[in-house]
């Protein structure tokens, strides 16, 4: 376990986040200021809450953990392609999308096409590939706290998503948003002590030497397969993401829905390398560590300084918090106001959505808590979440914004037979029929764009 003063700056962070859900929960009297924050976000908090929302536990502690074991393809797949959706948003998607002036992502499936059971199958979608995605947080997050207070993984996994919960069923996107704010300037405070003295520690010279070794930087890399399936499955499928989709609606005009995605985007790119540093250095200085994704907190709690090792710590923790609350919260909005309001009760009032999407939030939170309990395995759970959104819902979200003749029908078949095809290829990869794991990546969303291209062109004739 760590120094008493390095787990006394862990507790008071979390302790801090749990006041602002307390503090913010004072302000939110409708849906609107719940899921939206009002519309209300200025450039830097637009921003901060972009960033907060990617930058994660998968960009440090998982990468960290890619680069210790030498994975390149992981460490750059995931870097390259997380951050590249950012750039993609903000170049092409974010100011179509505030355009609409929408609450939700799900709200464009059905505004869009004019069928309220399409937002209803996305917001679905939405939230079963979101409990993947939270697991991964948690499970981040676990580690950690595995690493400041030697608790066992169950119980860090339980304490971690039930801090999660409570905070973003409180505040909803205002405690989200100003929690992100402090969570990233503590998340590049840390992640910044920890690189400076992590390359003290093992020595630039000889982590370049090792990086070589390693093969991280190895050309042929990006030559690969599985690089290329690994980038496209996060930068696509991470598109429609309802978490972003929250973000750009929330932003106070369009050139801030721009701005942030692509300032958010840059920052990703840089986290990515830092956290490869780092995870390098973990290796000259720890070698043999059983699980590579302890990398990262393991270098902290042996290698700083008692009272700078607490505060990096907490800069991890800020890092996988901010992740996981908008995780939570954009499914769980999407389901209440897409299935719950738009179609099984059209007459539910506001505070009957409030409280309903303040009920997902918490099934949401203990689904994940079980899937990180069942498997420890953060990059993992990432590739699943945004493989299933992936396979089904981008290919109708990018020809619905840019074809003006592109209908429902196209849009329907996209959706299920993408969605279905990833089922089967899953069972086929499972049952050792396919060998390839990005055969069912790659595999589905293409089957949905030739399924929705042949409805679309039957639909009209």
């Amino acid at each position: 376990m760590l120094e008493s003063i390095d787990q006394a700056a862990f507790v008071t962070y979390l302790v801090a986040l749990v006041v602002v859900g307390l503090l913010t929960a004072k302000r939110i009297i409708s849906s609107e200021e719940f899921i939206v924050a009002g519309r209300r976000l200025k450039l830097w908090l637009a921003f901060s809450t972009v960033a907060a929302t990617w930058i994660g536990g998968g960009i440090t502690i998982g990468i960290a953990g890619k680069a210790y074991a030498g994975k390149a393809i992981g460490v750059w797949g995931t870097t390259i392609g997380f951050g590249t959706t950012l750039i993609l948003v903000g170049l092409f998607f974010a100011g179509p999308l505030h355009r609409m002036r929408l609450y939700t992502l799900a709200d464009f499936y059905s505004t869009r096409f004019g069928k309220a059971w399409l937002g209803a199958v996305s917001a679905l979608i939405m939230f079963v590939a979101y409990v993947f995605a939270v697991t991964a947080q948690i499970v981040a997050g676990s580690k950690l706290i595995h690493v400041v207070f030697g608790w066992d993984y169950t119980l860090a996994a339980v304490v971690t998503g039930s801090i999660i919960v409570f905070y973003t069923v409180l505040g909803g996107l205002w405690a989200v948003s100003l929690t992100d704010f402090l969570q990233l300037l503590i998340t590049f405070t840390g992640v910044s002590a920890a690189l400076v003295i992590a390359l003290a520690k093992a020595g630039v010279s000889n982590v370049a030497a090792e990086i070589g070794g390693l093969g991280l930087l190895d050309p042929k890399v990006f030559l690969t397969i599985d690089f290329w399936a690994l980038m496209l499955v996060l930068a696509l499928g991470d598109v429609p993401a309802p978490d972003l989709a929250q973000r750009i609606f929330a932003s106070k005009d369009e050139a801030t829905a721009k701005r942030s995605a692509l300032l958010a985007g840059v920052s990703y790119y840089v986290i990515g390398v830092v956290s490869m540093l780092v995870g390098v250095s973990a290796l000259i200085l720890l070698p043999g560590l059983g699980d590579a994704e302890l990398a990262y907190p393991a270098l902290i709690k042996e290698v700083l300084p008692a009272g700078i090792a607490g505060i990096v710590l907490s800069g991890l923790m800020a890092a996988v918090m901010s992740n996981a609350d908008s995780m939570l919260l954009a499914p769980a909005t999407v389901l209440a106001k897409n299935l719950g309001k738009d179609v099984l009760r059209p007459g539910m009032s506001d505070s009957t959505l409030l409280f309903l999407t303040r009920s997902l939030v918490v099934v949401l939170g203990i689904g994940a808590i079980a899937a990180a309990v069942a498997r420890a395995d953060i990059i993992y759970w990432l590739t699943l979440a945004f493989d299933i959104l992936f396979a089904s819902l981008f290919v109708p979200l990018a020809l619905g914004i840019w074809w003006r003749g592109y209908t429902w029908v196209g849009a329907a078949a996209g959706i299920f037979a993408g969605a279905a095809a990833r089922v089967l290829l899953e069972y086929a990869l499972n049952a050792g029929i396919v060998s390839e794991w990005w055969i069912p990546s790659l595999a589905a969303p293409a089957i949905s764009l030739l399924a929705s291209l042949l409805a679309n062109s039957l639909g009209k004739g």
